[in-house]
């Protein structure tokens, strides 16, 4: 089966240009002609104030054709306001939220929501001599099982840590968690995972790493975003710029 997944983090959608918010009309248009089985985005508003209270997901999917779509909320509530760190408890909610989707051309079979912990990081002041706790965003992967007419697919979209040691600890918590869906079909682990391939490469091993530049998206000089593939062989990479976003889309065809 031949079989094309693109992982993207959306940026809520602001102009590559200007960081500006955009409109419906502007973002279907930036993910025009993209050709895709599965999407899997992060960084998407959904009922926010401040991307015109759009359903990116929505719109994104219906300016691809894809019928079948999920989305795991990671904060509620208005970003903006001092609410905005508060977590989604559970994978979906029905008032302004920020998070993760997916988006396929074949059924969700199943669906799951992995939250990792909120552990405070130190980080030592050098102006004050003292000790901060920054607490990062929460962070979480959104998975499913796709019924392709050749097969359960295990995919998931997410969006890992800033500060690496996490993200490498978070990332090997997700790969233990993807190895037991569809452990005898393809697995496919996406999105913006915060670590170059260098740093992803040994926490899975059993795992082929298309390679690609995403980031920054104008001049990109590293890879954060990923498609990691077990069960599949990878026949074409690519890291397509568009009109959205700080970070470039990451196509991959696999065949199995």
């Amino acid at each position: 089966m031949r079989f094309q997944a693109l992982t993207l983090n959306l940026q809520r959608g602001l102009d590559a240009s200007t960081a500006q918010p955009t409109d419906a009309a502007m973002l279907t248009s930036a993910v025009a002609g993209i050709e895709a089985d599965v999407v899997a985005l992060q960084e998407v508003d959904r009922g926010q104030p401040r991307s015109g209270r759009q359903d990116q997901a929505g719109i994104v999917a219906d300016a691809l054709n894809l019928p079948y779509r999920h989305y795991a909320a990671t904060l509620t509530g208005d970003v903006r306001s001092r609410t905005r760190r508060s977590p989604a408890r559970s994978g979906d909610h029905p008032g302004p939220a920020y998070g993760l989707a997916l988006l396929s051309r074949h059924p969700i079979l199943t669906w799951s929501v992995l939250r990792h912990p909120r552990i405070p990081v130190p980080l030592p002041s050098w102006r004050s001599g003292t000790i901060a706790r920054w607490e990062d965003e929460p962070r979480a992967a959104l998975a499913a099982v796709l019924g392709t007419p050749a097969g359960p697919v295990a995919v998931c979209s997410t969006h890992l840590s800033l500060f690496a040691p996490m993200a490498a600890a978070q990332l090997s918590r997700l790969i233990r968690a993807m190895d037991g869906l569809v452990p005898d079909g393809p697995g496919l682990i996406c999105g913006d995972l915060n670590l170059d391939p260098w740093a992803v490469a040994p926490l899975a091993r059993h795992y082929r790493l298309p390679r690609a530049l995403t980031f920054p998206a104008a001049a990109p000089r590293r890879q954060l975003d990923h498609v990691l593939v077990r069960g599949a062989q990878v026949a074409q990479v690519n890291a397509r710029r568009l009109r959205i976003s700080d970070h470039r889309a990451l196509a991959v065809t696999l065949t199995w």
